[in-house]
């Protein structure tokens, strides 16, 4: 689906459950299916939420090596151990000046 169609399709149904929940859409509900509408929102952002949490969590413990980034790091850690401007950061000396 095209992101530009993605948003006037939300903000129609945040439209659509806005004015359903203040009663200004003339449609006559049950009191349960009412109640289950004003809680679909909230529901929706929570599994967002955990489907999220669950995909970061799966995606580091499924992390890949890279040789190749690990090399570059040790160099620009020895570059920085070796410019005059760091050196308070590598001292056990808790001072900074």
């Amino acid at each position: 689906m095209n992101p530009k169609t993605i948003l006037p399709i939300c903000m129609g149904v945040l439209l659509l459950w806005t004015l359903i929940a203040l009663n200004l859409f003339p449609i006559s509900l049950p009191t349960f299916l009412y109640r289950i509408i004003l809680v679909v929102p909230f529901l929706g952002i929570m599994l967002f939420g955990f489907y999220s949490l669950f995909y970061l969590i799966y995606k580091v413990m499924n992390l890949k090596d890279c040789p190749q980034a690990q090399i570059d790091l040790q160099r620009e850690i020895e570059r920085i151990r070796t410019d005059s401007r760091y050196q308070s950061l590598f001292r056990g000396n808790s001072n900074t000046r």
